[in-house]
Protein backbone atom coordinates (compact mmCIF):
# COMPACT_ATOMS: atom_id res chain seq x y z
CA UNK A 1 0.00 0.00 0.00
CA UNK A 2 1.10 3.54 -0.52
CA UNK A 3 0.15 6.45 1.65
CA UNK A 4 -0.52 10.12 1.80
CA UNK A 5 0.89 11.70 4.96
CA UNK A 6 2.11 8.33 6.21
CA UNK A 7 1.86 7.65 9.93
CA UNK A 8 5.00 8.60 11.83
CA UNK A 9 6.26 5.95 14.23
CA UNK A 10 5.98 6.67 17.93
CA UNK A 11 7.72 4.91 20.78
CA UNK A 12 6.04 1.96 22.46
CA UNK A 13 4.18 2.48 25.69
CA UNK A 14 6.94 1.29 28.03
CA UNK A 15 9.20 3.89 29.62
CA UNK A 16 12.33 3.66 31.68
CA UNK A 17 13.19 5.05 35.11
CA UNK A 18 13.30 8.82 35.11
CA UNK A 19 11.27 9.15 31.92
CA UNK A 20 8.47 11.71 32.05
CA UNK A 21 5.01 10.16 32.30
CA UNK A 22 3.11 10.12 29.04
CA UNK A 23 -0.62 10.06 28.48
CA UNK A 24 -2.52 6.80 28.41
CA UNK A 25 -3.03 5.98 24.71
CA UNK A 26 -6.11 4.50 23.09
CA UNK A 27 -6.47 3.35 19.48
CA UNK A 28 -10.10 3.47 18.39
CA UNK A 29 -11.19 1.56 15.29
CA UNK A 30 -14.35 1.64 13.24
CA UNK A 31 -15.02 -0.49 10.17
CA UNK A 32 -17.06 0.76 7.20
CA UNK A 33 -18.17 3.85 9.07
CA UNK A 34 -16.31 7.05 8.25
CA UNK A 35 -19.32 9.05 9.50
CA UNK A 36 -19.37 7.25 12.89
CA UNK A 37 -20.25 9.98 15.39
CA UNK A 38 -20.24 7.68 18.43
CA UNK A 39 -16.54 6.89 18.24
CA UNK A 40 -15.75 10.60 17.79
CA UNK A 41 -17.74 11.45 20.94
CA UNK A 42 -15.81 8.80 22.90
CA UNK A 43 -12.52 10.10 21.52
CA UNK A 44 -13.36 13.69 22.48
CA UNK A 45 -14.44 12.67 26.00
CA UNK A 46 -11.17 10.78 26.51
CA UNK A 47 -9.08 13.67 25.21
CA UNK A 48 -10.78 16.04 27.63
CA UNK A 49 -9.53 13.80 30.46
CA UNK A 50 -5.94 13.87 29.20
CA UNK A 51 -6.08 10.51 27.42
CA UNK A 52 -4.43 10.30 24.00
CA UNK A 53 -6.58 8.91 21.17
CA UNK A 54 -6.05 7.89 17.58
CA UNK A 55 -8.97 6.83 15.35
CA UNK A 56 -8.50 4.25 12.61
CA UNK A 57 -11.13 4.24 9.86
CA UNK A 58 -10.94 0.89 8.11
CA UNK A 59 -12.86 1.46 4.87
CA UNK A 60 -15.86 3.69 4.21
CA UNK A 61 -19.42 2.48 3.80
CA UNK A 62 -20.52 1.46 0.31
CA UNK A 63 -24.13 0.45 -0.14
CA UNK A 64 -24.65 -3.30 -0.60
CA UNK A 65 -21.00 -3.95 -1.54
CA UNK A 66 -19.37 -4.80 1.77
CA UNK A 67 -16.64 -7.42 2.07
CA UNK A 68 -14.07 -8.49 4.64
CA UNK A 69 -11.09 -6.09 4.69
CA UNK A 70 -8.00 -7.53 3.06
CA UNK A 71 -4.95 -8.97 4.83
CA UNK A 72 -3.01 -5.91 3.69
CA UNK A 73 -5.58 -3.50 5.19
CA UNK A 74 -5.63 -5.35 8.51
CA UNK A 75 -1.83 -5.28 8.52
CA UNK A 76 -1.79 -1.51 8.10
CA UNK A 77 -4.23 -1.15 11.01
CA UNK A 78 -1.96 -3.31 13.19
CA UNK A 79 1.01 -1.16 12.23
CA UNK A 80 -0.83 2.00 13.27
CA UNK A 81 -1.74 0.44 16.64
CA UNK A 82 1.92 -0.43 17.19
CA UNK A 83 3.23 2.97 16.11
CA UNK A 84 0.78 4.76 18.40
CA UNK A 85 1.99 2.73 21.38
CA UNK A 86 -1.63 1.92 22.28
CA UNK A 87 -2.47 0.82 25.83
CA UNK A 88 -6.02 -0.13 24.82
CA UNK A 89 -7.81 -0.76 21.53
CA UNK A 90 -11.50 0.10 21.24
CA UNK A 91 -13.63 -1.18 18.33
CA UNK A 92 -17.10 0.23 17.70
CA UNK A 93 -19.43 -1.56 15.28
CA UNK A 94 -22.98 -2.50 14.37
CA UNK A 95 -24.29 -6.06 14.26
CA UNK A 96 -23.77 -6.69 10.56
CA UNK A 97 -20.05 -6.00 10.96
CA UNK A 98 -19.52 -8.43 13.84
CA UNK A 99 -17.51 -10.90 11.69
CA UNK A 100 -15.15 -8.09 10.67
CA UNK A 101 -14.73 -6.85 14.25
CA UNK A 102 -14.04 -10.42 15.41
CA UNK A 103 -11.42 -10.91 12.70
CA UNK A 104 -9.74 -7.60 13.60
CA UNK A 105 -9.69 -8.61 17.28
CA UNK A 106 -8.15 -12.01 16.54
CA UNK A 107 -5.37 -10.35 14.55
CA UNK A 108 -4.74 -7.76 17.28
CA UNK A 109 -4.51 -10.50 19.91
CA UNK A 110 -2.21 -12.60 17.76
CA UNK A 111 0.16 -9.66 17.30
CA UNK A 112 -0.18 -8.07 20.76
CA UNK A 113 -1.30 -10.79 23.23
CA UNK A 114 -1.23 -8.48 26.27
CA UNK A 115 -3.02 -5.54 24.66
CA UNK A 116 -6.60 -5.29 26.00
CA UNK A 117 -9.45 -4.85 23.52
CA UNK A 118 -12.75 -3.11 24.25
CA UNK A 119 -15.85 -3.51 22.09
CA UNK A 120 -18.62 -0.93 21.99
CA UNK A 121 -21.55 0.07 19.82
CA UNK A 122 -24.99 -1.28 19.20
CA UNK A 123 -23.98 -4.93 18.67
CA UNK A 124 -22.13 -5.45 21.98
CA UNK A 125 -25.00 -3.58 23.63
CA UNK A 126 -27.66 -5.80 22.05
CA UNK A 127 -25.86 -9.16 22.29
CA UNK A 128 -23.34 -8.92 25.15
CA UNK A 129 -23.50 -12.60 26.08
CA UNK A 130 -22.58 -13.53 22.51
CA UNK A 131 -19.63 -11.11 22.52
CA UNK A 132 -17.96 -11.22 25.92
CA UNK A 133 -16.04 -14.45 25.31
CA UNK A 134 -14.33 -12.87 22.28
CA UNK A 135 -12.89 -9.81 24.00
CA UNK A 136 -11.48 -8.36 27.24
CA UNK A 137 -14.08 -5.63 27.75
CA UNK A 138 -17.53 -4.69 26.47
CA UNK A 139 -19.22 -1.32 26.79
CA UNK A 140 -22.98 -1.88 27.06
CA UNK A 141 -24.94 1.33 26.46
CA UNK A 142 -23.63 4.90 26.35
CA UNK A 143 -19.88 4.89 26.13
CA UNK A 144 -18.38 8.27 26.98
CA UNK A 145 -18.28 8.07 30.78
CA UNK A 146 -17.65 4.33 30.80
CA UNK A 147 -14.65 4.65 28.48
CA UNK A 148 -13.16 7.41 30.61
CA UNK A 149 -13.56 5.34 33.80
CA UNK A 150 -12.05 2.23 32.21
CA UNK A 151 -9.03 4.08 30.81
CA UNK A 152 -8.36 5.76 34.15
CA UNK A 153 -8.57 2.41 35.96
CA UNK A 154 -6.15 0.79 33.51
CA UNK A 155 -3.82 3.78 33.65
CA UNK A 156 -3.80 3.94 37.45
CA UNK A 157 -3.81 0.21 38.14
CA UNK A 158 -7.20 0.47 39.85
CA UNK A 159 -10.03 -2.08 39.98
CA UNK A 160 -11.61 -2.38 36.53
CA UNK A 161 -14.22 -5.02 37.37
CA UNK A 162 -16.89 -2.77 38.90
CA UNK A 163 -17.25 0.01 36.31
CA UNK A 164 -20.89 0.67 35.32
CA UNK A 165 -21.63 -0.17 31.64
CA UNK A 166 -18.44 -2.26 31.38
CA UNK A 167 -18.40 -6.05 31.17
CA UNK A 168 -15.04 -7.67 31.89
CA UNK A 169 -13.70 -11.04 30.76
CA UNK A 170 -10.87 -11.98 33.10
CA UNK A 171 -9.52 -15.35 31.94
CA UNK A 172 -13.04 -16.65 31.40
CA UNK A 173 -14.53 -15.14 34.55
CA UNK A 174 -17.10 -12.53 33.48
CA UNK A 175 -18.02 -9.42 35.48
CA UNK A 176 -21.35 -8.04 34.25
CA UNK A 177 -21.86 -4.50 35.50
CA UNK A 178 -25.18 -2.72 35.21
CA UNK A 179 -25.41 0.51 33.21
CA UNK A 180 -25.14 3.88 34.90
CA UNK A 181 -28.02 6.34 34.39
CA UNK A 182 -28.34 7.87 30.94
CA UNK A 183 -26.55 11.18 30.43
CA UNK A 184 -29.31 13.73 30.99
CA UNK A 185 -27.33 16.91 30.37
CA UNK A 186 -26.17 16.39 26.79
CA UNK A 187 -24.34 19.70 26.91
CA UNK A 188 -21.79 17.84 29.05
CA UNK A 189 -20.71 16.07 25.87
CA UNK A 190 -17.73 17.57 24.06
CA UNK A 191 -18.10 18.25 20.36
CA UNK A 192 -17.15 15.18 18.27
CA UNK A 193 -13.44 14.78 17.57
CA UNK A 194 -12.81 15.95 13.99
CA UNK A 195 -9.09 16.72 14.26
CA UNK A 196 -6.88 15.74 11.33
CA UNK A 197 -3.71 14.82 13.19
CA UNK A 198 -5.08 11.81 15.11
CA UNK A 199 -6.87 9.97 12.29
CA UNK A 200 -5.82 7.26 9.86
CA UNK A 201 -8.06 6.34 6.94
CA UNK A 202 -7.37 2.99 5.28
CA UNK A 203 -9.07 2.29 1.95
CA UNK A 204 -7.71 -0.44 -0.32
CA UNK A 205 -4.35 0.78 -1.65
CA UNK A 206 -4.30 4.11 0.16
CA UNK A 207 -3.46 5.14 3.70
CA UNK A 208 -4.11 8.74 4.65
CA UNK A 209 -3.47 10.72 7.81
CA UNK A 210 -6.58 12.87 7.70
CA UNK A 211 -10.12 13.33 8.95
CA UNK A 212 -11.92 11.59 6.07
CA UNK A 213 -15.29 13.07 6.97
CA UNK A 214 -14.04 16.42 5.69
CA UNK A 215 -14.07 15.05 2.15
CA UNK A 216 -17.88 15.10 2.25
CA UNK A 217 -20.22 18.03 1.69
CA UNK A 218 -22.72 16.85 4.31
CA UNK A 219 -22.23 17.19 8.06
CA UNK A 220 -24.33 14.91 10.24
CA UNK A 221 -25.22 16.14 13.70
CA UNK A 222 -27.32 14.87 16.58
CA UNK A 223 -29.56 17.32 18.42
CA UNK A 224 -30.84 14.64 20.81
CA UNK A 225 -30.51 11.09 22.05
CA UNK A 226 -33.24 8.51 22.37
CA UNK A 227 -36.67 8.61 20.80
CA UNK A 228 -40.18 9.02 22.21
CA UNK A 229 -41.30 6.02 20.14
CA UNK A 230 -40.45 2.32 20.25
CA UNK A 231 -40.67 0.79 16.77
CA UNK A 232 -40.03 -2.95 16.84
CA UNK A 233 -37.30 -3.01 14.17
CA UNK A 234 -35.28 -0.10 15.62
CA UNK A 235 -32.27 -0.07 17.94
CA UNK A 236 -34.24 2.18 20.33
CA UNK A 237 -36.16 -0.88 21.52
CA UNK A 238 -32.78 -2.42 22.47
CA UNK A 239 -31.66 0.59 24.52
CA UNK A 240 -35.00 0.81 26.33
CA UNK A 241 -34.46 -2.77 27.51
CA UNK A 242 -30.81 -2.18 28.49
CA UNK A 243 -31.79 0.80 30.62
CA UNK A 244 -35.13 -0.67 31.71
CA UNK A 245 -36.57 2.55 30.34
CA UNK A 246 -40.37 2.52 30.38
CA UNK A 247 -41.26 6.15 30.95
CA UNK A 248 -38.42 8.15 32.42
CA UNK A 249 -36.38 10.73 30.53
CA UNK A 250 -35.13 8.59 27.67
CA UNK A 251 -35.49 11.25 24.98
CA UNK A 252 -33.01 14.05 25.74
CA UNK A 253 -32.12 17.22 23.82
CA UNK A 254 -29.03 19.38 23.64
CA UNK A 255 -29.40 23.11 24.10
CA UNK A 256 -29.58 25.37 21.07
CA UNK A 257 -26.41 27.11 22.24
CA UNK A 258 -24.46 23.84 22.37
CA UNK A 259 -25.67 22.77 18.91
CA UNK A 260 -24.89 26.10 17.26
CA UNK A 261 -21.46 26.12 18.83
CA UNK A 262 -20.66 22.80 17.16
CA UNK A 263 -21.97 23.98 13.80
CA UNK A 264 -20.02 27.24 13.92
CA UNK A 265 -16.86 25.22 14.61
CA UNK A 266 -17.65 22.91 11.69
CA UNK A 267 -17.95 25.84 9.32
CA UNK A 268 -14.35 26.68 10.17
CA UNK A 269 -13.02 23.14 9.67
CA UNK A 270 -15.16 21.45 6.98
CA UNK A 271 -14.29 23.27 3.75
CA UNK A 272 -16.91 21.54 1.58
CA UNK A 273 -19.91 21.56 3.91
CA UNK A 274 -23.04 22.51 1.96
CA UNK A 275 -25.72 20.62 3.88
CA UNK A 276 -26.43 19.84 7.52
CA UNK A 277 -28.22 16.56 8.19
CA UNK A 278 -29.90 16.35 11.58
CA UNK A 279 -29.57 12.63 12.19
CA UNK A 280 -31.89 12.28 15.19
CA UNK A 281 -34.48 9.52 15.03
CA UNK A 282 -37.03 12.22 15.76
CA UNK A 283 -36.18 15.89 15.37
CA UNK A 284 -37.68 19.03 16.89
CA UNK A 285 -39.83 17.47 19.61
CA UNK A 286 -38.14 19.73 22.16
CA UNK A 287 -40.79 22.20 23.26
CA UNK A 288 -41.86 25.67 22.17
CA UNK A 289 -39.15 27.77 23.80
CA UNK A 290 -36.40 25.57 22.32
CA UNK A 291 -38.00 25.89 18.89
CA UNK A 292 -38.32 29.66 19.10
CA UNK A 293 -34.66 30.05 20.02
CA UNK A 294 -33.53 27.74 17.21
CA UNK A 295 -35.70 29.43 14.60
CA UNK A 296 -34.33 32.81 15.62
CA UNK A 297 -30.64 31.97 15.89
CA UNK A 298 -29.89 29.25 13.28
CA UNK A 299 -30.34 31.43 10.15
CA UNK A 300 -28.18 34.20 11.58
CA UNK A 301 -25.42 32.11 13.17
CA UNK A 302 -25.17 29.14 10.77
CA UNK A 303 -27.40 29.57 7.74
CA UNK A 304 -26.47 26.31 5.98
CA UNK A 305 -29.40 24.45 4.37
CA UNK A 306 -30.46 21.52 6.53
CA UNK A 307 -32.57 18.39 6.44
CA UNK A 308 -34.12 16.33 9.21
CA UNK A 309 -36.13 13.22 10.05
CA UNK A 310 -39.63 13.64 11.42
CA UNK A 311 -42.26 11.14 12.48
CA UNK A 312 -45.58 11.52 10.60
CA UNK A 313 -47.51 13.24 13.44
CA UNK A 314 -44.87 16.00 13.44
CA UNK A 315 -45.22 16.70 9.71
CA UNK A 316 -47.34 19.74 10.49
CA UNK A 317 -47.39 22.27 7.64
CA UNK A 318 -47.36 25.27 9.99
CA UNK A 319 -44.21 24.07 11.77
CA UNK A 320 -42.54 23.05 8.51
CA UNK A 321 -43.12 26.48 6.98
CA UNK A 322 -41.32 28.07 9.92
CA UNK A 323 -38.46 25.58 9.66
CA UNK A 324 -38.19 26.33 5.94
CA UNK A 325 -37.72 29.97 6.86
CA UNK A 326 -34.74 28.89 8.98
CA UNK A 327 -33.18 26.78 6.19
CA UNK A 328 -35.03 23.44 6.03
CA UNK A 329 -34.85 22.08 2.47
CA UNK A 330 -35.51 18.37 2.87
CA UNK A 331 -37.53 16.22 5.24
CA UNK A 332 -37.56 12.45 5.68
CA UNK A 333 -40.37 10.51 7.31
CA UNK A 334 -41.38 6.89 7.65
CA UNK A 335 -44.29 5.27 5.91
CA UNK A 336 -42.61 1.86 6.39
CA UNK A 337 -45.92 0.22 5.44
CA UNK A 338 -49.22 1.86 4.58
CA UNK A 339 -50.99 -1.24 5.84
CA UNK A 340 -52.49 -0.68 9.27
CA UNK A 341 -52.24 -4.40 10.01
CA UNK A 342 -48.56 -4.67 9.04
CA UNK A 343 -47.67 -1.46 10.89
CA UNK A 344 -49.24 -2.58 14.14
CA UNK A 345 -48.47 -6.30 13.99
CA UNK A 346 -44.87 -6.17 12.79
CA UNK A 347 -43.58 -2.61 13.28
CA UNK A 348 -45.25 -1.68 16.59
CA UNK A 349 -46.31 1.69 15.26
CA UNK A 350 -49.52 3.40 14.28
CA UNK A 351 -49.72 4.08 10.55
CA UNK A 352 -49.17 7.77 9.78
CA UNK A 353 -51.09 7.76 6.50
CA UNK A 354 -53.44 10.63 7.33
CA UNK A 355 -50.69 12.90 8.69
CA UNK A 356 -48.50 12.15 5.67
CA UNK A 357 -51.30 12.83 3.21
CA UNK A 358 -52.14 16.13 4.94
CA UNK A 359 -48.49 17.16 4.67
CA UNK A 360 -48.23 16.00 1.05
CA UNK A 361 -51.22 18.11 0.00
CA UNK A 362 -49.77 21.17 1.76
CA UNK A 363 -46.35 20.47 0.24
CA UNK A 364 -47.73 21.15 -3.25
CA UNK A 365 -47.44 24.80 -2.26
CA UNK A 366 -44.46 24.59 0.12
CA UNK A 367 -42.18 22.71 -2.28
CA UNK A 368 -40.05 20.85 0.26
CA UNK A 369 -37.93 18.01 -1.04
CA UNK A 370 -39.44 15.00 0.72
CA UNK A 371 -38.33 11.39 1.09
CA UNK A 372 -40.48 8.61 2.50
CA UNK A 373 -39.04 5.46 4.08
CA UNK A 374 -40.58 2.15 3.03
CA UNK A 375 -39.61 -1.29 4.35
CA UNK A 376 -39.75 -4.24 1.94
CA UNK A 377 -38.80 -7.92 2.09
CA UNK A 378 -40.97 -8.67 5.12
CA UNK A 379 -41.45 -12.45 4.74
CA UNK A 380 -44.70 -12.27 6.72
CA UNK A 381 -46.32 -9.47 4.71
CA UNK A 382 -49.40 -10.63 2.84
CA UNK A 383 -50.30 -9.49 -0.63
CA UNK A 384 -53.09 -7.42 0.89
CA UNK A 385 -50.51 -5.50 2.94
CA UNK A 386 -48.31 -4.88 -0.10
CA UNK A 387 -51.30 -3.77 -2.16
CA UNK A 388 -52.33 -1.23 0.50
CA UNK A 389 -48.84 0.27 0.43
CA UNK A 390 -48.89 0.43 -3.37
CA UNK A 391 -52.28 2.16 -3.40
CA UNK A 392 -51.15 4.71 -0.84
CA UNK A 393 -47.95 5.55 -2.76
CA UNK A 394 -50.02 6.11 -5.89
CA UNK A 395 -52.31 8.47 -4.01
CA UNK A 396 -49.44 10.60 -2.68
CA UNK A 397 -48.81 13.77 -4.68
CA UNK A 398 -45.53 13.81 -6.55
CA UNK A 399 -42.70 14.68 -6.63
CA UNK A 400 -41.20 12.65 -3.82
CA UNK A 401 -38.32 10.26 -3.22
CA UNK A 402 -38.41 6.91 -1.46
CA UNK A 403 -35.70 5.30 0.63
CA UNK A 404 -36.40 1.58 0.41
CA UNK A 405 -34.98 -0.52 3.25
CA UNK A 406 -34.77 -4.29 3.16
CA UNK A 407 -36.01 -5.84 6.40
CA UNK A 408 -33.04 -7.17 8.35
CA UNK A 409 -33.27 -8.79 11.75
CA UNK A 410 -30.92 -7.14 14.23
CA UNK A 411 -30.23 -8.82 17.58
CA UNK A 412 -32.10 -7.47 20.56
CA UNK A 413 -34.83 -5.60 18.71
CA UNK A 414 -38.43 -6.29 19.68
CA UNK A 415 -39.10 -7.64 16.18
CA UNK A 416 -36.24 -10.14 16.41
CA UNK A 417 -37.13 -11.23 19.94
CA UNK A 418 -40.73 -11.89 18.93
CA UNK A 419 -39.66 -13.93 15.90
CA UNK A 420 -37.25 -16.03 17.95
CA UNK A 421 -39.78 -16.60 20.71
CA UNK A 422 -42.63 -17.70 18.44
CA UNK A 423 -40.36 -19.75 16.17
CA UNK A 424 -41.07 -17.75 13.02
CA UNK A 425 -37.44 -16.58 12.75
CA UNK A 426 -34.48 -18.87 12.18
CA UNK A 427 -31.66 -17.74 14.53
CA UNK A 428 -29.22 -17.94 11.62
CA UNK A 429 -31.08 -15.05 9.96
CA UNK A 430 -30.18 -12.60 12.74
CA UNK A 431 -27.46 -10.11 11.78
CA UNK A 432 -24.16 -10.93 13.42
CA UNK A 433 -24.64 -14.55 12.44
CA UNK A 434 -26.11 -13.52 9.10
CA UNK A 435 -24.53 -10.89 6.83
CA UNK A 436 -27.47 -9.99 4.60
CA UNK A 437 -27.03 -6.28 5.36
CA UNK A 438 -23.62 -6.43 3.65
CA UNK A 439 -25.51 -6.89 0.41
CA UNK A 440 -29.02 -5.58 1.01
CA UNK A 441 -29.57 -2.78 3.52
CA UNK A 442 -30.91 -0.05 1.28
CA UNK A 443 -32.73 -1.87 -1.47
CA UNK A 444 -31.12 -2.62 -4.82
CA UNK A 445 -33.07 -4.45 -7.48
CA UNK A 446 -30.49 -7.17 -8.14
CA UNK A 447 -31.37 -9.01 -4.90
CA UNK A 448 -33.23 -12.33 -5.40
CA UNK A 449 -36.93 -12.01 -4.59
CA UNK A 450 -40.14 -13.86 -5.31
CA UNK A 451 -42.12 -12.84 -8.39
CA UNK A 452 -44.76 -11.27 -6.15
CA UNK A 453 -42.18 -9.25 -4.21
CA UNK A 454 -40.48 -8.17 -7.43
CA UNK A 455 -43.79 -6.98 -8.81
CA UNK A 456 -44.67 -4.87 -5.79
CA UNK A 457 -41.16 -3.45 -5.49
CA UNK A 458 -41.44 -2.45 -9.15
CA UNK A 459 -44.79 -0.75 -8.48
CA UNK A 460 -43.41 1.05 -5.39
CA UNK A 461 -40.39 2.21 -7.36
CA UNK A 462 -42.40 3.39 -10.36
CA UNK A 463 -44.76 5.30 -8.05
CA UNK A 464 -41.92 7.59 -6.93
CA UNK A 465 -41.06 8.58 -10.51
CA UNK A 466 -42.96 11.71 -11.53
CA UNK A 467 -42.21 11.05 -15.19
CA UNK A 468 -44.07 7.71 -15.17
CA UNK A 469 -47.82 8.25 -15.76
CA UNK A 470 -49.98 7.30 -12.81
CA UNK A 471 -52.61 5.80 -15.09
CA UNK A 472 -50.03 3.40 -16.51
CA UNK A 473 -48.90 2.26 -13.03
CA UNK A 474 -52.51 1.77 -11.93
CA UNK A 475 -53.18 -0.33 -15.01
CA UNK A 476 -50.25 -2.56 -14.07
CA UNK A 477 -51.62 -2.82 -10.54
CA UNK A 478 -55.16 -3.58 -11.71
CA UNK A 479 -53.80 -6.31 -13.99
CA UNK A 480 -51.41 -7.65 -11.34
CA UNK A 481 -52.40 -11.30 -11.71
CA UNK A 482 -51.18 -11.15 -15.30
CA UNK A 483 -47.99 -9.18 -14.64
CA UNK A 484 -46.93 -11.27 -11.64
CA UNK A 485 -46.65 -14.37 -13.80
CA UNK A 486 -43.08 -15.63 -14.25
CA UNK A 487 -43.22 -15.07 -18.01
CA UNK A 488 -44.32 -11.41 -17.58
CA UNK A 489 -42.78 -10.04 -14.40
CA UNK A 490 -39.37 -9.46 -15.97
CA UNK A 491 -40.70 -6.74 -18.28
CA UNK A 492 -42.25 -4.79 -15.40
CA UNK A 493 -39.16 -5.22 -13.27
CA UNK A 494 -36.77 -4.10 -15.98
CA UNK A 495 -38.94 -1.05 -16.62
CA UNK A 496 -38.75 -0.10 -12.94
CA UNK A 497 -35.00 -0.72 -12.94
CA UNK A 498 -34.54 1.54 -15.98
CA UNK A 499 -36.73 4.26 -14.46
CA UNK A 500 -34.55 4.11 -11.37
CA UNK A 501 -31.41 4.77 -13.41
CA UNK A 502 -33.11 7.84 -14.87
CA UNK A 503 -34.19 9.04 -11.41
CA UNK A 504 -30.73 8.58 -9.92
CA UNK A 505 -29.18 10.53 -12.78
CA UNK A 506 -31.52 13.39 -11.91
CA UNK A 507 -30.67 13.07 -8.19
CA UNK A 508 -26.95 13.24 -9.03
CA UNK A 509 -27.53 16.42 -11.02
CA UNK A 510 -29.41 17.91 -8.09
CA UNK A 511 -26.55 17.10 -5.73
CA UNK A 512 -24.05 18.57 -8.21
CA UNK A 513 -26.06 21.78 -8.55
CA UNK A 514 -26.19 22.18 -4.77
CA UNK A 515 -22.47 21.53 -4.33
CA UNK A 516 -23.12 18.24 -2.53
CA UNK A 517 -21.79 15.73 -5.06
CA UNK A 518 -18.41 14.49 -3.84
CA UNK A 519 -16.32 11.43 -4.66
CA UNK A 520 -17.26 10.03 -1.26
CA UNK A 521 -20.93 10.22 -2.24
CA UNK A 522 -20.22 8.65 -5.64
CA UNK A 523 -18.26 5.81 -4.00
CA UNK A 524 -21.10 5.05 -1.60
CA UNK A 525 -23.83 4.92 -4.21
CA UNK A 526 -22.18 4.68 -7.63
CA UNK A 527 -22.53 1.02 -8.59
CA UNK A 528 -24.77 0.45 -11.62
CA UNK A 529 -25.59 -3.12 -10.63
CA UNK A 530 -26.06 -2.36 -6.92
CA UNK A 531 -27.64 1.06 -7.41
CA UNK A 532 -30.18 1.67 -4.70
CA UNK A 533 -33.79 2.24 -5.69
CA UNK A 534 -35.17 5.68 -4.93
Amino acid sequence: MHGEDQVEARPASKRGPGDAPRPFRVALMTIYSVENAGIRYVSAALQREGIDTHIIFLRDWVHNRLSMPSDEEFEVALKVIEEQGADLVGIGFMSSLYPMALEATKRIKARFPDLPVLWGGIHPTSAPEDCIQDVDYLCVGEGELAAVDLCKALRDGADDTTIPNIWVNRSGEVFRNKPRPLIQDLDWLPYPDVRDDNKTYIEKDRVRREEPWKRTAEYRIYFSRGCPYNCSYCYVSILRDVYDEKGRKFYRARSVDHILGELRAIQETFPKVARIKIDDDTSFAFGQSWMEEFLDRYPKEVGIPFECLLIPPMMRPDMLRRLMGAGLVRVQTGIESASSEESKEFHNRSPGNQAIMTFAEANKEMGLNVVYDVIVDNPHATEKMKLETAEFLLELPTPYDIYFYSLNYFPGTALTKKGLEDGSLDPSMVEGKNTKAWYQFRVSMDWPRSDEDRFYLAIFSLASKSFVPRRFIRKLLDEREYWKRPENIERVYQLAWASNYAKMFYVALRYFKNGELTWFKIRQYGSLKKMISQ
